[in-house]
């Protein structure tokens, strides 16, 4: 059972781009946004080693991720403009009750433009106005400093730090945990 009650919205109109629920006619893609990706991502993305995956795998999944939605336990979306997928976030139960964590990727004709910020910065906000969410939290590996920049520009705090044994290629074993409480971002 889940404790987030509000209901999350399927599509979030973000400048020139839209952040969505996938459906099962992204799943190609997807598969072309990751797979243009791969060598960005299999250094700190975990799933990333799974990669290339066929179109009907990618279709299953998105089958998962709507079934996560659906129990309220995991939201997944795409990041897209028009039909082309640019990368991926999500608002992701994680942490403690009233925590939500935020995961991005951006396909690699697609980094360095602030797209990861953006999408973030949207997603905090929306995550703020579900009465029963009180922290927000991004999290990387220490080595993937490009991740880093995200929270710190954002203006959250490192929270914590903790080994984890090193799932993707370049990770260095230790995770950093950047939060933001609704009032700071508020005075922010």
């Amino acid at each position: 059972m889940t404790w987030l009650l509000s209901d999350i919205p399927t599509s979030i109109a973000v400048e020139d781009f839209v952040v969505r629920k996938y459906e099962i006619e992204d799943a190609l893609a997807l598969v072309n946004a990751v797979t243009q990706s791969l060598p960005e991502l299999l250094p700190w993305m975990p799933w990333a080693k799974f990669e290339p995956q066929s179109v009907r795998q990618r279709e299953e999944l998105i089958r998962q991720w709507w079934r996560e939605w659906d129990e309220k336990s995991n939201f997944t979306m795409g990041i897209f403009r028009g039909n082309e997928c640019i990368g991926g976030t999500g608002l992701h139960l994680r942490g403690d009750v009233g925590e939500l964590e935020i995961g991005y990727w951006v396909s690699s004709q697609h980094t360095g433009h602030g797209i990861a910020t953006t999408v973030s910065a949207v997603l905090i906000n929306l995550a703020f106005s579900f009465p029963e969410v009180n922290k927000v939290d991004i999290a990387h590996d220490i080595a993937n400093t490009k991740s880093e920049r995200i929270p710190r520009v954002l203006g959250l705090q490192v929270a914590r730090e903790y080994a984890r044994e090193p799932e993707a290629a370049s990770e260095s074993g230790r995770v950093r945990v950047w939060s933001i409480t609704r009032e700071e971002w508020s005075r922010r």
